[in-house]
């Protein structure tokens, strides 16, 4: 349940065989989605550019409560100590990614009225700034100083590690969790015929832009030419007509065929140098998110003024 201004107060996952069986598939979807981000991992096998994990920790730490912190705790300690590592350096990874979700999850309900920051613009980008700027602090100190001193990283590239986890956090909850927040609540909007006709055109439109910018058949056409600014006009026409949930589902589904393609060498973002590909791919998708996000928080409120 929440109060009134959107922070935890607790709710029906707080004790009971509920709870547990909530705890066991937070922890199953931990592991599956880091194992897909550790996959990409290139300056370290435990440092990717790409890590779903976070948005899933706090999007939980602000849907269910703080309760379900065990469920990261174990996932993250299975994730990398299957991976790479030393139980200790993986223990330490795994308290470094719990700290990460508590800690942005009760900055975003202290200061940006938590599961309800995406109705407002500003609350959006207090969201950016704490789960996506601050929280992945933690975790990516942590995590490489604990790789450092157990010799599973060398002090030389502590610094493009450590960028690298940071860049893969912030990436993680600035696309992953508004999605998993937004479809948490009811909407509470029925759609006319018309709206569900549009919302189908709106899908094609982004499947076509999606494959034309980051997995075309034409290589030459998609490096030589910036044509990931298409990506702009589509997430505007789901932020001014479709709302937030579709927004963020948008962003969601477009940088899941970005890091697709762009890990296979195609669209604007490829290079020699896969992780610096990945960096520049995840900071091009993080303002996307935030810039579509806040134009439809902006959209959403003005409708709701004018009702």
């Amino acid at each position: 349940m929440t109060n009134p201004t959107g922070r935890r107060t607790g709710g029906p996952f707080t004790k009971g065989p509920t709870f547990v069986v909530l705890l066991v598939i937070l922890a199953g979807a931990y592991v599956l989605a880091a194992k897909a981000g550790l996959a990409l991992a290139f300056v370290n096998p435990s440092a990717t550019a790409v890590w779903p994990p976070t948005g899933i920790t706090i999007a939980a730490n602000l849907i269910f409560g703080y309760a379900v912190w065990p469920a990261f705790l174990v996932g993250a300690f299975v994730a990398n100590v299957t991976t790479s590592g030393s139980m200790a350096t993986s223990l330490a990874i795994a308290v470094g990614n719990t700290l990460e979700g508590l800690v942005g999850a009760w900055f975003i309900n202290r200061l940006a009225k938590g599961r309800f920051a995406f109705q407002t613009p500003s609350g959006v980008f207090k969201f950016a700034l704490l789960a996506a700027v601050l929280a992945p602090v933690a975790s990516a100190t942590i995590g490489v100083t604990s790789l450092a001193v157990g010799g599973y990283a060398r002090w030389a590239d502590y610094g493009a590690v450590w960028a690298t986890w940071w860049l893969g956090d912030a990436s993680g909850a600035l696309i992953v969790a508004p999605l998993l927040v937004l479809w948490s609540q009811r909407s509470g909007v029925r759609w006319p015929k018309l709206r569900w006709l549009e919302t189908g055109c709106f899908v094609v439109a982004l499947a076509a832009v999606s494959q034309v910018v980051f997995d075309s058949f034409d290589v030459d056409l998609a490096q030589k030419y910036p044509l990931d600014f298409l990506c702009i006009p589509v997430l505007v026409w789901a932020a001014f007509r479709l709302g937030p949930r579709m927004t963020a589902t948008a962003v969601c589904a477009l940088s899941a065929t970005a890091v697709w393609g762009t890990w296979r060498g195609l669209g604007p973002f490829a290079g020699n140098q896969p992780n610096v590909s990945l960096l520049l791919l995840q900071l091009f998708l993080g303002v996307l998110a935030v810039t579509s996000l806040a134009v439809a928080a902006a959209v959403e409120a003005r409708n709701r003024a004018e009702e």
